[in-house]
């Protein structure tokens, strides 16, 4: 098992070269499109596109370390890949999705945190005084939405199958 640190530098450095499968990546361009027309400020957009890349690279290098993929599953997902995904970040979020990842539990929490940390310190440093903590709270928990859905996009695309 990676080191921590090592994780999260191939994670990064994984996120800079074209990571993503045609369907996740016409899944992301869909979300950022999405993104930039819905939120108040286009570049939300953008910013829920790099989460994304954070947390489905995060899930590629476990794959890779690991060399394994989650065989059996606990329950059915939807075969819907955006469904699947939200349904795994729930999981992911509320401690119930060890059956679906490869690390431990913990591990895969404390990356999670660190990838969060670092969009949002990414993201808002440049805005520190300029928006009130109520925004940068709004923004901080919106970027960690994606970079964990990232994460559960990787891991559902792998369990369903192709639509």
């Amino acid at each position: 098992m990676l080191e921590l640190d090592d994780l999260i530098f191939r994670a990064r450095a994984l996120g800079q070269t074209h990571p993503f499968t045609p369907r996740s990546y016409r899944y992301l361009n869909e979300v950022v499109a999405r993104e930039r027309t819905s939120q108040p400020v286009p570049e939300l957009g953008i910013w829920a596109g790099h989460a994304i890349t954070a947390g489905y690279c995060l899930r590629r290098v476990e794959e890779d370390d690991t060399a394994h993929v989650v065989e059996t599953l606990p329950e059915p997902l939807p075969d819907d890949l955006d469904e699947a995904a939200t349904h795994l970040a729930a999981r992911i979020r509320t401690e119930a999705a060890h059956a679906y990842l490869l690390y431990p539990e913990e591990r895969v929490v404390e990356a999670l945190d660190r990838m969060i940390a670092g969009e949002i310190d990414r993201r808002l440093s440049h805005w520190e005084g300029t928006i009130d903590d109520t925004a940068r709270d709004e923004i901080a928990e919106y970027l960690a939405w994606w970079v964990i859905k990232g994460y559960a996009l990787r891991a559902a695309e792998l369990l369903i199958p192709l639509s």
